[in-house]
């Protein structure tokens, strides 16, 4: 219900600790760790291989339900102290200017500011700026896969203009982590939180399993056939499943037209 993706091990450790994960059985080409609600993986530093990580977890399967998704890690940052932690309400990569605004709509509460994700460390700081090199890969990759609101970016500032990246150790991305588990465990249990009451939503109607049984869904269509089956729920008193007919579609792409089409005649009414 939660995968948690951070770059390195050091970073890992407090995390498999208090949420007592076990290494995950088989061969994996990555470090991965799991319990009942949490899947972990080590990606490795560098936002390819925060995407590849991601990608990776998505391969091994696509769970029934929503998935949240959390960036764990270390950070330097023009204006916060170090230890302390922050919430991403923007990420930018750098090379490519390419923006995403993970929604902070859950009841959490924490520090916001802008990440910038960076190819090489930095030791110039600007103010109110975060900088890191994953969350970007890590955000575009996930999202193939999940809502905005499900895919958040946390880190622990490691380094800032008092304290620059040259004099960090990076064993010391362990404490780091672990001084900041009062409040990294109220986000993740929240999340999760807020995964089982969606879940909730989605195990009550079966239509989203019955049509993917029926038609190839690409990760995006699975998204936006989720949101629309929502919307559906709310909006038609009678199940999708008894107003269509599911042998009369060519393709996912021609249902999902139907589909919008259909509750489209809503906003005709007001």
């Amino acid at each position: 219900m939660l995968h948690l993706l951070v770059a390195f091990m050091h970073e890992a450790r407090p995390l498999i600790d208090h949420y007592r994960l076990a290494k995950a059985a088989g061969a994996h080409p990555y470090p991965i760790y799991a319990n009942d609600q949490i899947k972990l993986i080590v990606s490795g530093i560098g936002k390819t291989a925060a995407a590849a990580g991601v990608g990776y977890l998505q391969a091994l399967g696509h769970p029934s339900g929503t998935i949240a998704w959390l960036n764990l890690g270390i950070a330097g940052h023009g204006t916060l102290g170090i230890g302390q932690g922050f919430l991403a309400h923007r990420v930018e990569d750098q090379a490519t200017g390419r923006c995403a605004y993970p929604p902070l709509v859950f009841p959490f509460s924490a520090k916001t500011s802008d990440l910038l994700t960076v190819d090489q460390p930095l030791n110039r700081y600007e103010a109110n700026c975060g900088y890191d090199m994953e969350a970007s890969g890590f955000v575009q990759s996930a999202l193939r896969g999940a809502t905005a609101e499900w895919v958040q970016c946390y880190k622990v500032v490691s380094d800032n203009p008092s304290a620059p990246l040259g004099k960090f150790d990076k064993a010391r991305a362990m404490t780091l982590i672990e001084n900041r588990l009062d409040e990294i465990d109220p986000l993740v249990s929240m999340l999760i939180e807020e995964v089982l009451q969606w879940r909730a939503v989605d195990d009550s109607d079966s239509a989203l399993d019955e049509i993917t049984k029926r038609y190839h869904f690409s990760e995006t269509r699975r998204v936006q056939l989720r949101r629309l089956l929502r919307r559906w729920k709310a909006l038609e008193a009678t199940p999708i499943l008894s107003s269509i007919d599911l042998d009369s579609y060519p393709n996912a792409a021609s249902l999902l037209d139907d589909v919008r089409q259909r509750l489209s005649l809503h906003r005709l009414a007001f």
